[in-house]
Parts: C-alpha cells; structure tokens; sequence
C-alpha cells in the first residue's frame, strides 16, 4: 500500500491539469487496447471516499497494481499503454504531492504462471477492469475540483 504524506496537502489543481492534458489520453489508449470501453457492467469498487488524499491514494494504487498485471507476459502496445498510464501518474503525484512511498509488499507464496491460450485475453480483462477503476476514481476527483456553477437566476 502507497502512503501519501500526512504533511503539505497535494496540488490537486495542478494534478489535474496534467491529468487532462497526458493521462486522459492514455488511459483512454489503454480501454481501447484491451477493449474495456466497449464493456459495460461495473469496474468494481473504487473511490469509496470523498476525501482528496485518499482518492489520490487510490488512483496511485490502482496504477501501480496495472503496472504488475502489465509486467507478468504482455507485450506490445498493451504493455506499453500500461507502463505509460503507471509511469505518468506517479510522475505526477510525485511531482505534485510532497511524498509517495510504497511500503514493503507483502510476501506471498509464488503462483506458478498459466500459459493457456486464454491467459491474454483474462490478462486483458484484468488490466481493462483496473484501467474502469483508475477512470472512476479520476472522474471523482474531477468532480470534486470543478469550478462551481451559479443558480440561474429566477
């Protein structure tokens, strides 16, 4: 698990722009490659919190977890959409947030790799539900930081 530090609060105005202006983008590249966009159903639990921090939290876990799922065998473009969406978003929580450190993993016994002629397509799957979640939880704090609109006047 990530911890974000408990001291100078992050620039979420500055977090995102570049959220806008870069991984936008390439988090939409991603559900294109593994075709998550065109699914429907839900992406699972994500953002639970109203709270800036502990959305951001989020949003750097569930990156660096698709960065895992990534790693094991894709290759090509999949692999290198996940590997952008992973690194620009730690580069901007880093740059923008006074402290990102990952603690230690936890040890858990090694699974033996599967090599069916399913395994890309499940990989696929998994990196496009992680890819909804990472969406769901940007949306969120989008939400959150956008300009207030005035009631129109009666």
């Amino acid at each position: 698990m990530a911890v974000l530090s408990r001291g100078r609060r992050c620039s979420i105005a500055k977090i995102l722009r570049q959220y806008r202006a870069v991984i936008f983008h390439e988090i939409q590249n991603l559900r294109n490659l593994t075709g998550s966009v065109y699914r429907s159903g839900r992406a699972g639990p994500a953002c639970r919190s109203d709270k800036d921090q502990k959305i951001l939290l989020s949003i750097y876990n569930i990156s660096m977890s698709l960065r895992e799922v990534g790693a094991s065998t894709l290759q090509g473009p999949e692999e290198l959409a996940v590997w952008r969406v992973a690194r620009n978003t730690e580069i901007v929580l880093r740059e923008n947030c006074r402290k990102i450190s990952k603690s230690p993993p936890r040890t858990a016994p090694a699974q033996p790799r599967r090599r069916g002629p399913g395994r890309r397509r499940k990989q696929l799957r998994e990196i496009g539900r992680r890819a909804e979640r990472l969406v769901t939880c940007w949306e969120k704090l989008n939400v959150l930081h956008a300009p207030r609109q005035a009631p129109w006047d009666s």
